[in-house]
Protein backbone atom coordinates (compact mmCIF):
# COMPACT_ATOMS: atom_id res chain seq x y z
CA UNK A 1 0.00 0.00 0.00
CA UNK A 2 1.10 3.31 -0.72
CA UNK A 3 1.48 6.11 1.67
CA UNK A 4 0.05 9.09 1.68
CA UNK A 5 1.71 12.48 1.72
CA UNK A 6 1.91 14.09 4.94
CA UNK A 7 2.02 17.98 4.33
CA UNK A 8 4.62 19.70 7.45
CA UNK A 9 3.30 22.31 8.54
CA UNK A 10 6.02 24.21 6.59
CA UNK A 11 4.71 27.55 4.50
CA UNK A 12 5.67 27.84 1.08
CA UNK A 13 8.18 30.40 -0.14
CA UNK A 14 7.04 33.73 -0.43
CA UNK A 15 5.75 34.58 -4.07
CA UNK A 16 5.85 38.32 -5.34
CA UNK A 17 6.92 39.98 -8.80
CA UNK A 18 7.20 43.26 -10.23
CA UNK A 19 4.40 44.39 -13.03
CA UNK A 20 6.05 47.27 -15.66
CA UNK A 21 3.12 50.04 -16.42
CA UNK A 22 5.43 52.59 -17.77
CA UNK A 23 8.96 52.93 -19.31
CA UNK A 24 10.98 50.90 -21.49
CA UNK A 25 9.80 47.74 -20.17
CA UNK A 26 6.06 48.23 -20.25
CA UNK A 27 3.82 44.91 -19.91
CA UNK A 28 6.95 42.52 -18.54
CA UNK A 29 6.73 40.92 -15.58
CA UNK A 30 9.73 40.12 -12.91
CA UNK A 31 9.77 37.49 -10.01
CA UNK A 32 11.45 38.48 -7.15
CA UNK A 33 13.91 36.80 -5.14
CA UNK A 34 14.96 37.41 -1.40
CA UNK A 35 16.70 39.86 -2.40
CA UNK A 36 16.41 42.11 -5.83
CA UNK A 37 18.38 44.97 -6.55
CA UNK A 38 16.74 46.84 -8.66
CA UNK A 39 19.17 49.61 -10.88
CA UNK A 40 20.95 50.60 -14.15
CA UNK A 41 24.12 48.34 -13.61
CA UNK A 42 23.76 44.75 -15.32
CA UNK A 43 26.88 43.60 -13.46
CA UNK A 44 25.38 44.25 -10.46
CA UNK A 45 21.59 44.52 -10.29
CA UNK A 46 19.02 41.51 -10.58
CA UNK A 47 16.49 43.37 -12.52
CA UNK A 48 17.86 46.16 -14.71
CA UNK A 49 16.22 49.57 -15.62
CA UNK A 50 16.83 51.04 -18.83
CA UNK A 51 15.91 54.08 -17.40
CA UNK A 52 18.46 57.51 -17.34
CA UNK A 53 16.50 59.17 -14.07
CA UNK A 54 17.44 55.56 -12.34
CA UNK A 55 20.77 55.70 -10.05
CA UNK A 56 22.91 52.50 -11.29
CA UNK A 57 21.67 50.86 -7.64
CA UNK A 58 18.44 52.33 -6.91
CA UNK A 59 16.25 50.56 -4.82
CA UNK A 60 16.45 46.59 -3.49
CA UNK A 61 13.42 44.45 -2.45
CA UNK A 62 14.09 41.81 0.90
CA UNK A 63 11.88 39.41 1.94
CA UNK A 64 11.91 39.99 5.73
CA UNK A 65 10.25 37.32 7.70
CA UNK A 66 7.31 37.00 5.54
CA UNK A 67 6.95 40.60 4.44
CA UNK A 68 8.19 42.30 1.56
CA UNK A 69 10.72 45.86 2.32
CA UNK A 70 11.42 47.98 -0.43
CA UNK A 71 14.44 50.13 0.08
CA UNK A 72 15.98 53.16 -0.77
CA UNK A 73 19.40 52.85 -1.66
CA UNK A 74 20.75 56.41 -1.25
CA UNK A 75 19.73 56.79 -4.65
CA UNK A 76 20.04 60.38 -6.44
CA UNK A 77 16.65 61.04 -7.45
CA UNK A 78 14.52 58.84 -4.74
CA UNK A 79 12.41 56.15 -4.73
CA UNK A 80 8.81 56.67 -4.53
CA UNK A 81 5.90 54.62 -2.84
CA UNK A 82 2.54 55.18 -3.78
CA UNK A 83 3.56 58.60 -4.35
CA UNK A 84 5.25 59.05 -1.45
CA UNK A 85 9.25 59.15 -1.43
CA UNK A 86 10.23 56.52 1.11
CA UNK A 87 13.70 55.03 2.51
CA UNK A 88 12.64 52.14 3.53
CA UNK A 89 9.01 50.83 3.81
CA UNK A 90 6.83 47.53 3.52
CA UNK A 91 5.42 46.36 0.65
CA UNK A 92 1.39 45.24 0.13
CA UNK A 93 -0.39 43.52 -3.21
CA UNK A 94 -0.86 46.42 -5.82
CA UNK A 95 1.35 48.90 -3.57
CA UNK A 96 3.21 51.19 -7.05
CA UNK A 97 6.62 51.67 -6.99
CA UNK A 98 8.51 54.44 -8.82
CA UNK A 99 11.92 55.17 -9.44
CA UNK A 100 12.84 57.37 -12.41
CA UNK A 101 10.37 57.18 -14.96
CA UNK A 102 9.29 53.63 -14.04
CA UNK A 103 6.18 52.50 -12.76
CA UNK A 104 5.94 49.41 -11.18
CA UNK A 105 3.41 47.51 -9.48
CA UNK A 106 4.20 44.97 -6.85
CA UNK A 107 2.09 41.94 -6.90
CA UNK A 108 2.11 38.79 -3.76
CA UNK A 109 0.65 35.82 -3.39
CA UNK A 110 -0.57 35.16 -0.30
CA UNK A 111 -0.37 31.25 1.26
CA UNK A 112 -4.10 30.40 2.10
CA UNK A 113 -3.43 27.61 5.08
CA UNK A 114 -5.77 25.30 5.99
CA UNK A 115 -6.36 24.54 9.51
Amino acid sequence: MIERTVILGVPPPPVAWLVIRTGSRVGKEFRLGEQTTIGRDALVCDFVLDDESASAQHARIKEERGQWVLYDLASTNGTFLNGQKIQRAPLTDGDVICIGLTTMVFKEVKSQRKE
